[in-house]
């Protein structure tokens, strides 16, 4: 039995049926929306260019209507698994996202939902294929869990708080109860977010209207969490690394030494800057160590990546053809009631589970196959796979 896996690699979605070639499914909502937004530049690039023709180099508005004749990049950023050869996935495309539903027998796109309010990730289906639920991402750096059915207008929060509240999944049963990561967030005097704590995992049962914390722990973070029917859990646990480093008196005297070194850093990459905008070349002073490239930098549950250092770091300790893009100590754990947490792969991304115990997770280069008691059986090398999940199986 071969498997169907959908996943996201830097924004886009795949799909890989059985043994069949890897095919990519492109949004016509978002190819609407971007051409719409491209219409809008064009109509408004002629007063642009009046109001700066006098104030800018040529240069500088060549790069201005460069801009103006690039539309809003297409990016995916969940997806789940429907009934009947369905697909669920959230889309963004500039200031607008949505929820919509795939048909793959027909290509088909519908529209479930769309609003330039709050960002969607994380989409689950409800096992009776009635609602979904969600994380709702606002500009306030807040994110709630909120639940939508299937056919209805938009999302509805159903917590609440100055927190991280992310990654639900529903417990399949006869009830309704969905379990999701969840974390504080730290704000200074101006109500700037300044730290967060590391994330637990909670159970949120709609039947007692009752919240219980399943896993906690200060030194690490507790990710996508999934339960099973017998309430056996899964989870993804890393390092909690804080965002604010702890001052002690050596780094003092430390930073006190490198500011001479940063200072003389950060005057080259200014120049850098403007030479590169003005001759397309960059400078080139021997020793001085290359910067990071923003716009390569990968997202992977809040910790912004360098995919090329991760590759080069990780490879040592991974699959050669697919290097990990996140260390061993992300490790995907499972829970029996009343046991203690056991570790069952190591390097672990993302993953999802079938109800006969069947995993498929990814580690950002390679999609792996786990059955219960046997060995991970790589399916798939791509690159940057942010998230995978099953969309069922076919017969050899």
């Amino acid at each position: 039995m071969a498997l169907n896996v959908a996943y996201l690699s830097q924004g886009k979605l795949y799909l890989k049926l059985g043994d069949a070639s890897v095919q990519e499914v492109e949004s016509q909502f978002g190819q609407t929306v971007q051409e719409r937004v491209l219409q809008i530049k064009k109509r408004n690039s002629w007063k642009d260019q009046g109001m700066m023709a006098g104030l800018f180099p040529p240069e500088i508005l060549q790069e201005i209507e460069r801009q103006n004749s690039s539309a809003p990049p297409i990016s995916v950023t969940s997806l789940c698994r429907g009934l009947d050869n369905k697909l669920f996935y959230a889309l963004e495309v500039g200031d607008v996202g949505g929820i919509f539903k795939l048909d793959q027998a027909s290509n088909r796109e519908d529209r479930l939902f769309h609003s330039n309010d709050f960002r969607v990730h994380y989409l689950s289906l409800h096992p009776d294929g009635q609602q979904i639920a969600c994380t709702t991402i606002y500009k306030t750096g807040v994110a709630n869990i909120a639940v939508m059915p299937v056919d209805g207008i938009r999302p509805r929060d159903i917590t609440e708080g100055d927190s991280l509240d992310l990654a639900p999944r529903w417990v399949p049963g006869g009830g309704r109860a969905i379990v999701f990561q969840s974390a504080g967030i730290g704000r200074d005097r101006n109500g700037l977010a300044r730290e967060q704590g590391p994330f637990s995992i909670e159970k949120l049962d709609f039947d007692k209207q009752d919240m219980e914390c399943l896993a906690a722990d200060p030194k690490y973070d507790f990710l996508g969490p999934q339960m099973t029917a017998d309430g056996t859990l899964y989870y993804i646990r890393r390092p909690y690394r804080a965002t604010q480093r702890r001052m002690t008196p050596w780094q003092v005297i430390k930073d006190i030494v490198l500011m001479p070194v940063r200072l003389v850093y950060a005057i080259f990459q200014w120049l850098n800057f403007f030479t590169q905008r003005y001759t397309g070349k960059p400078l080139t002073i021997a020793g001085m160590p290359k910067s990071v490239d923003a716009q390569k930098l990968v997202e992977i549950w809040g910790n912004a990546i360098d995919p090329v250092k991760a590759l080069q770091e990780n490879r040592k300790f991974g699959d050669l053809d697919a290097p990990p893009l996140v260390p061993r100590s992300w490790q995907l754990m499972r829970q029996h009631p009343n046991s203690e947490a056991e570790i069952i792969a190591e390097s672990v991304l993302s993953y999802d589970l079938t109800a006969d115990g069947l995993i498929v997770y990814t580690n950002g280069s390679g999609i792996y196959s786990l059955k219960p008691g046997a060995v991970p059986n790589r399916i798939h090398v791509g690159s940057l796979i942010e998230q995978v999940t099953l969309v069922g199986s076919s017969q050899e």
